[in-house]
């Protein structure tokens, strides 16, 4: 089985058959694969150019994000300021409000008093007469005479005689 040399049998065709296969491969393709890895080569440097773009925005979009919080905390702390004194301007103008309608109420109570006292005055002054016209008529009664009654009448028309028409 051994050859002149002894390699017949070792396998030495086998790997000579084996490196031609290969070199005839290489021969064959080496356009080919050279081609496609230079085209994936071309992709991939174009996906890391893209994904290095998209991190680029991200990285944009991820501060301009960080910058609104920011700006809505900075607003939010402004609106609750501005809602703040907008209560107690609030607060201010129904207490100034609330001052003043008390005081026209004081005041027109004072009024209705002042009016009370004075109907309560006139009613009394009005009572008084009364009691008083009502006395002296009795005291009339009781001390004028039939006399002095004609002589009043007859007084009382010489005093209208007189009176200018």
């Amino acid at each position: 089985m051994n050859g002149p040399l002894g390699l017949v049998g070792s396998g030495l065709p086998r790997v000579v058959n084996f490196l031609i296969f290969v070199a005839a491969l290489y021969y064959l393709l080496r356009k080919p694969a050279s081609d496609f890895f230079r085209q994936r080569a071309r992709a991939i440097a174009r996906e890391l150019e893209e994904a290095r773009r998209a991190r680029e925005a991200a990285a944009r979009e991820l501060e301009q994000a960080r910058a609104r919080a920011a700006r809505v905390d900075e607003e939010v702390a402004a609106l609750r300021a501005r809602a703040e004194q907008e209560a107690e301007a609030e607060y201010e103008r129904l207490w100034r409000e609330a001052h003043a309608e008390a005081e026209k109420i004081r005041a027109l109570a004072e009024r209705e008093i002042e009016m009370a006292r004075r109907a309560a005055e006139m009613e009394l002054k009005a009572f008084l007469v009364e009691r008083a016209l009502a006395r002296a008529r009795a005291v009339l009664r009781q001390q004028l005479t039939e006399e002095d009654h004609r002589r009043l009448i007859a007084q009382f028309i010489e005093e209208l005689a007189e009176v200018p028409r």
